[in-house]
């Protein structure tokens, strides 16, 4: 098993614990990880090595096994190991990407913290204090 990171190392060894030192993609990153190319569904065989990256090993990172609803100012360490998933550094950039290009997607937020009707300035007016007395 890679050495845990310095800081989270509980919280790390926990989730790979539970997913066995193994990525736990199971399409997300868009892939169909069939090794046997029977065209089905197949968990990620990314696991985490002995040896350093630097000799070709992975080390697994720990994410949001529901990233969209968990918010953006939600980070890892903020959650249970229950709602985190292993992945490998692949998995996890591609299944990025793919939340980065879906919230480009979306439509932008309409509804703000005022209602807009409040600052209307009626037709005529120049004094500060008709502003908001349409």
């Amino acid at each position: 098993m890679t050495r845990p990171p310095i800081v989270g190392a509980a919280l790390w060894t926990a989730v790979m614990k539970k997913a066995g030192n193994r990525c736990e993609c199971r399409g997300a990153c868009g892939k169909k990880h069939d090794k046997d190319r029977k065209r089905v569904q197949g968990r990620c065989e990314q696991e985490n090595t002995d040896y350093g990256t630097s000799l070709g090993g992975t080390t697994l990172l720990a994410m949001p096994r529901d990233p969209i609803s968990e918010g953006d100012f939600v980070t890892a360490a903020s959650l249970p190991p229950r709602r985190l998933a292993a992945m490998c550094p692949d998995c996890y950039d591609a299944v990025l990407r793919k939340i980065k290009r879906a919230v480009k997607q979306m439509e932008p937020q309409n509804d703000g913290l005022f209602a807009i009707d409040e600052f209307v300035v009626s037709k005529g007016s120049t004094r500060q204090a008709d502003v908001g007395a349409a």
